[in-house]
């Protein structure tokens, strides 16, 4: 009796021990069909950012709030503290002062070097990027917004032109994003993101009219750009598939 008791519990245990590898290769196999989603997800989440920032500055609050409503999901926990939710930014931007801005940025341009996606949870992805913008200003330093919230460019920091002045001169801002972050879910209206954040980044500012240098390498892997807000995000970039993650390069 006590034989059959133990005989009947090792094959309920090998049944249960089944039953969970079959459901992990089923969950990862329907995971690697999510890619291609979320690898476009990314891609429009950067070339809507960056949109965003472009216009003038009376239009900009309005316009950070529908990309924040439009790429973000409802999500109040996470792990890590320094990450951007969808009710921190919808704060940082009803806070700012961006309509009284000494400048404008009128018009971008981004490049998306690399991305890698992987699982995170039963519903959920994690995403890493590097990435570069690069703005052009009218004048003044502007406030735009970024995977970590609202800043202001600095300029007045970087200037190597003797005749740079904040109030009258135009500029190129280029920003290095070097580990950019992100959290998303699976959501009925698609994949959204859950909190993005950034961990270090460059700053460079460009006050020669004569220099032509953009965000680009000697490689673009994909840029766009973006005039007066308008932004149409470029598929031209080539998908690599590698263990655990997918990189566009």
């Amino acid at each position: 009796m006590k034989l059959r008791n133990i005989n009947r519990g090792l094959v309920l245990g090998g049944v249960l021990a089944l039953g969970v590898v079959c459901y992990s290769v089923y969950d990862n196999n329907q995971f690697k069909t999510s890619k291609p989603e979320i690898e476009q997800t990314m891609k429009d989440y950067i070339a809507d950012l960056t949109s965003a920032n472009v216009g003038s500055s009376d239009k900009l609050k309005s316009q950070l709030t529908d990309f924040v409503d439009k790429h973000y999901a409802d999500y109040t926990t996470s792990d890590n503290e320094y990450a951007s939710s969808k009710s921190g930014l919808l704060d940082e931007i009803n806070q700012a002062e961006v309509a009284t801005q000494g400048g404008d940025i009128t018009s971008a341009e981004y490049d998306i070097k690399e991305m890698s996606i992987n699982k995170s949870g039963a519903d959920g992805a994690k995403v890493t990027m590097i990435y570069n913008v690069c703005y052009d200003v009218s004048k003044g330093d502007p406030t735009f917004l970024t995977t970590n919230g609202i800043s202001t460019m600095t300029s007045g920091n970087y200037t190597n032109s003797d005749n740079y002045e904040p109030s009258t001169s135009s500029y190129k801002a280029i920003f290095s994003y070097e580990n950019a972050e992100f959290y998303l879910l699976r959501t009925s209206d698609g994949w959204k993101i859950a909190t993005s954040s950034d961990y270090g980044y460059g700053e460079d500012y460009s006050f020669d009219d004569n220099n032509s240098d953009s965000v680009a390498d000697e490689s673009k892997a994909e840029s766009e750009i973006v005039p007066d807000s308008s932004a149409e995000s470029s598929d031209s970039a080539e998908n690599t598939d590698s263990e655990g993650a997918d990189s566009v390069e």
